[in-house]
């Protein structure tokens, strides 16, 4: 079926300027076939059938004896005769459509129009007999029409966008009255309809009777997850995790982007020890920025200022504004309540962030008001805490300063060895003196922070680096080769997080593939045979693309569902562009010296590793918390227990090969024979693609990671960075092989 849709819509790319809407996802057409399994109709219906990929699977599940199709274009309903040929197409406006029907729907399923507005009314007769106009939108009265001609046991699947539930012209506020009633409402993320929009949406499936309980979950790409929502709601019983179903109440439910705001303002309630309060609470007055020319905010101390739209930073002074100052709102902080500085903080955290966005109003560009900007929800410890956490920051600054002077000192020796030959032995007297105030325990200090971080990365790449600070303290050649295989090694292995991300949306990746292709061509790259080069310019290109989406606050939320990372730390981290600067640097090193055909002298590697150790610094830099909340993990086995996943998993982060083992209950089923990237606080999980494996070496039981290198006639070929009693393995590796050709285009 997803082929043959496929073949409809690439068909339809030079006559229709609205292909996207006619695109059901894999995720949907599962999702109604689970759903669909036990149910048998006779008439079935799709008011907005696209190319009828989602009634030929109602068809096929249901085995109903008509179905009926309306279109209100002449060469889709063309195309879709392709796809479910004994269907009967109408082409016609579906409300029109509807009204004309002389028979009752067994089981209608739709993916309606998102935001498409109408200009005409629906009239509909309430259960007491008056008469309710609806008016608005178009996919709400599709939906409100269809709807009333179930039969009394039949079901009706729609996808509709989030407003459904919280609008106040939503047909939804009508249901009682029409004797309608939502059974379920299933998520659908941001990245389930991308590229054709990244807007989140739900599946909901409606009755033709009120219900005084909606179960709602969250619908994933992992198929067997869903299956476990759908055997919960069917079985009438929630899940331990939010994602794999909760029952509430109709007039409550809002979104589960709500109810995770809920849970979120629960654990920060327990950090902070104090319950949250509102922002107009703390606020003494509130001012709107204006369009004038000349407009200014009122000099206030004590105050913050708050974009109204978007989701960019809250500063505590105007020169840092970022946007024009009629989007940003003043709020001056009472000084008695707490600091400005602290709300601001708060506000820029994810939490407050998530808080910000879902207080927002309006439908084309959500925002804030001053009504809305008060409700938002704050957490800060009380004055004492407040005051003394000012100044421990107050000593962090004088330090850093500190440092920043160190820095511009030796940058000045820098700047004056390479401007004047002659000065050397100045320059020479000037280190020493720097040198001598820098040794002893600050020099240990640094070691010992080093190898603390160190530990703090994913097995992958911290084995490499223990490899390096094992190597013998004056073998500068082995260390440097070390540090080289590092960097390597780091472009893979980035390259695999962003390259699992993008192809968690095929369509998404689609969009890049050829162009990626065409880079690599036009630098004699290639993945078949993967160099470090291969994977800097993976990283460069989709960095880029990453980028690009985060610079766009409505695309912010695919970015975070592709990377399974609502945090967008890991996002923005892959695409730093100081990453890059520094791949392309080390990638230059390795090329330059692997051409070198004499002998390294001991001083010549000595500079070596101590150039790359300035690279290392950097990319520490880059890193930040990146791996804070992040951590590789490998699945052992998983079970399902009182409506959550219990997996058990080996946590591959450090350089010890002898990793931690520990039971999560999760939202997701963990495949056991591949890796993840994995929140610890929030639980969200990225499926790595399998051209990184970690396990038992073939001759030895210690664990190694093995890194994809090249395709071979007989398979691949993956090589060890850090383990030399086995350094390389090859074999079949269906999986990867066949990742690797499906990156280049075979």
């Amino acid at each position: 079926m997803e082929q043959k849709q496929w073949e409809a819509l690439d068909k339809l790319r030079g006559v229709s300027a609205h292909v996207g809407e006619l695109f059901v996802p894999n995720i949907v057409l599962k999702a109604v076939e689970n759903l669909l399994e036990d149910v048998s109709a006779r008439i079935v219906c799709d008011p907005w059938a696209g190319v009828g990929t989602l009634a030929a699977t109602v068809k096929e599940i249901t085995t109903a004896e008509r179905v009926l199709l309306c279109t209100r274009d002449e060469e889709v309903a063309s195309a879709g005769k392709n796809i479910i040929r004994s269907a009967e197409w109408y082409v016609n406006d579906p409300l029109e459509w509807l009204d004309a029907l002389d028979c009752d729907l067994d089981v209608v399923a739709s993916v309606l129009p998102f935001g498409a507005k109408s200009n005409r009314s629906v009239t509909l007769t309430s259960l007491a007999g008056k008469p309710i106009e609806l008016r608005g939108d178009l996919g709400n009265l599709i939906l409100a029409k269809a709807a009333v001609r179930l039969t009394e046991e039949g079901i009706g699947l729609f996808v509709v966008p989030p407003s459904f539930f919280f609008f106040q012209r939503s047909v939804l506020r009508h249901f009682n009255s029409l004797g309608l009633g939502i059974e379920a409402a299933l998520e659908l993320s941001s990245s389930t309809f991308a590229p054709y929009t990244n807007i989140k949406t739900y599946l909901v499936i409606v009755r033709k009777r009120p219900t005084s309980l909606i179960f709602v979950g969250q619908l994933t790409s992992d198929l067997k997850t869903n299956s476990q929502i759908i055997a919960n709601f069917k079985g009438g019983k929630e899940g331990g995790k939010l994602e794999l179903g909760r029952f509430v109440e109709p007039v409550s439910f809002r979104g589960l982007d709500y109810m995770r705001i809920s849970e979120w303002s629960e654990q920060a309630q327990r950090q902070f020890g104090a319950p949250a309060v509102q922002l107009g609470e703390l606020s003494t007055s509130i001012n709107l920025g204006r369009p004038s020319v000349d407009f200014e905010f009122p000099s206030e101390d004590n105050s913050i200022f708050i974009p109204l739209i978007g989701i960019s930073d809250v500063v505590d002074s105007t020169n840092d504004l970022s946007l024009k100052r009629q989007n940003y709102a003043q709020v001056v902080i009472d000084p008695n309540r707490s600091d400005a500085r602290f709300v601001a903080q708060f506000l820029n955290s994810e939490f407050g962030k998530k808080s910000r966005d879902l207080n927002k109003s309006g439908t084309v560009i959500p925002k804030l008001n001053k009504q809305t900007l008060k409700e938002i929800d704050i957490f800060v410890p009380d004055l004492q805490t407040q005051k003394k956490m000012m100044e421990i920051e107050t000593r962090i600054a004088a330090e850093e300063n500190t440092l920043l002077s160190l820095q511009n000192e030796i940058a000045e020796l820098r700047r004056d060895l390479w401007s004047s030959p002659r000065s050397s032995g100045t320059v020479i007297q000037r280190l020493e003196a720097l040198s001598g105030q820098l040794s002893g325990s600050l020099a240990q200090h640094a070691l010992g922070n080093l190898d603390q971080w160190i530990e703090t990365l994913p097995f992958p790449l911290s084995s490499i680096l223990r490899s390096w600070q094992a190597t013998p303290s004056q073998d500068f050649k082995t260390k440097y080769e070390h540090l080289l295989h590092f960097f390597e090694a780091t472009a893979e292995f980035l390259s695999i997080i962003i390259l699992s991300a993008f192809k968690a949306n095929e369509e998404l990746f689609k969009l890049h593939s050829q162009k990626l292709r065409e880079s690599l061509q036009k630098q004699s790259l290639s993945f078949q045979r993967a160099t470090f080069g291969t994977w800097k310019l993976v990283v460069e290109y989709f960095g880029k693309q990453t980028r690009m989406l985060l610079s766009v606050d409505e695309d912010q939320a695919l970015c975070a569902d592709i990377f399974s990372d609502s945090s967008l730390v890991m996002p923005r981290t892959v695409s730093c562009k100081e990453l890059v600067s520094v791949l392309s640097t080390t990638n230059k090193m390795r090329n330059d010296w692997s051409g070198h055909s004499g002998v390294v002298g001991q001083e010549e590697a000595k500079l070596r590793n101590q150039n790359l150790q300035a690279e290392l610094r950097k990319l520490r830099e880059i890193f930040a918390d990146a791996w804070v909340d992040t951590q590789l993990i490998h699945a052992l086995h998983c079970r399902p227990r009182k409506g959550v996943f219990e997996n058990e998993i080996a946590v591959l982060m450090g350089s010890n090969s002898e990793f931690l083992k520990e039971t999560r209950s999760m939202a997701t089923w963990l495949d056991v024979e591949r890796l993840y990237l994995s929140k610890r606080n929030s639980g969200e999980t990225l499926l790595l693609l399998p051209l990184v494996q970690v396990g038992p070496s073939p001759q030895s039981e210690k664990n190694a990671c093995y890194f994809f290198n090249r395709l071979e006639r007989d398979g691949a070929r993956f090589v060890s960075f850090h383990f030399a009693d086995y350094p390389e393995l090859t074999g079949q590796f269906e999986e990867a092989t066949n990742v690797i050709k499906s990156l280049a285009g075979e």
